[in-house]
């Protein structure tokens, strides 16, 4: 239960002194027996919308009533390991987790994907979790779009940060733009006479032209949507991923079973395909499959806590 990479400190920019110390100290044990305590009792975990400030918490729409042994000692584990910061974020967070031994016994609320403030008027103390330990527990299979948490750092980590113009040209410049984007070879021709933009605006037609010439090239469902993942997540954020070529990616992976998607995901664990699967969990949604597909490269990009 205990922490286990504990570090006290004031903000930084300020001296511990002696004293300071012995009170961090003594906060820290007090929250840590705290949480030992409240974590023994619960029975259930509800997750609901918005974080501090956010209104009563029974009036809160209700995103997960998590009440299985198991993914109670998960999510326990995942958000009580970790590094005190001796400081709070300034931001009110985006759900809050309720432990409930038939009352509301405690509440801590979430900010991004490795932060978590629980009581916060009262210790104000948050805990730098390992982000991947959150995202890829089997809570995370019943709190929907718990992954996209991690967009922002899959874009910081594999470079994706847009630069100008927003999006990829028609013509000749095309065609280095496609490759570098491993789009599939067959599709390339086609692609290269339209923007980016332009590919987010195919009527339907022609993007059911598109997805059967890609289909007659490769009969593989999985291969296909290996192809296309990795696509949809070497895209530009935010621009190019979320509304020009990245529409038409997702519109090509209908039809292919959420199975053959999650086990593309699966057999190729990279940072481009998690990406690919962060985006289109945050268009579609996802039922724990997709999520679950990505669990083991969510582990090995971000191990430890920042």
């Amino acid at each position: 239960m205990e922490p286990s990479r504990m570090t006290s400190g004031s903000p930084r920019g300020q001296t511990h002194t002696a004293m300071d110390r012995i009170r961090d100290g003594r906060r820290m044990t007090s929250m840590i027996d705290w949480l030992a305590d409240v974590w023994s009792r619960a029975t259930s975990v509800d997750v609901v919308e918005g974080g501090e400030e956010a209104g009563p918490i029974d009036e809160r729409a209700l995103l997960a009533d998590i009440r299985d042994p198991t993914v109670l000692a998960e999510l326990r584990s995942a958000t009580t390991t970790g590094s005190f910061t001796g400081d709070i974020c300034r931001c009110h967070g985006s759900r809050t987790l309720v432990l409930r031994d038939g009352e509301v016994t405690a509440c801590a609320s979430m900010h991004g994907c490795d932060t978590v403030s629980w009581e916060r008027r009262r210790f104000r103390d948050d805990l730098i979790v390992a982000p991947c330990e959150i995202a890829s527990s089997a809570a995370a299979q019943v709190v929907p779009g718990q992954i996209v948490q991690f967009y922002g750092q899959l874009t910081d980590l594999l470079q994706l940060q847009e630069a100008r113009p927003q999006f990829r040209p028609a013509g000749k410049k095309a065609l280095r733009h496609l490759a570098d984007r491993n789009v599939p070879e067959v599709l390339r021709p086609v692609l290269a006479s339209i923007a980016g933009q332009q590919a987010g605006e195919l009527p339907a037609e022609q993007v059911g032209n598109l997805r059967q010439l890609l289909a007659s090239s490769d009969p593989s469902p999985t291969h296909r949507a290996t192809q296309l993942l990795d696509w949809l997540g070497r895209l530009p954020v935010p621009a190019e991923a979320l509304w020009g070529e990245g529409v038409l990616v997702r519109q090509l992976l209908v039809g292919i079973a959420p199975h053959d998607i999650a086990t593309a995901a699966d057999n190729h664990r990279t940072g481009h395909i998690a990406m690919g699967i962060i985006n289109l969990v945050q268009h579609n949604g996802d039922d724990g499959t997709f999520t679950s597909s990505i669990v083991p490269t969510l582990r090995e990009l971000f191990s430890e806590p920042r």
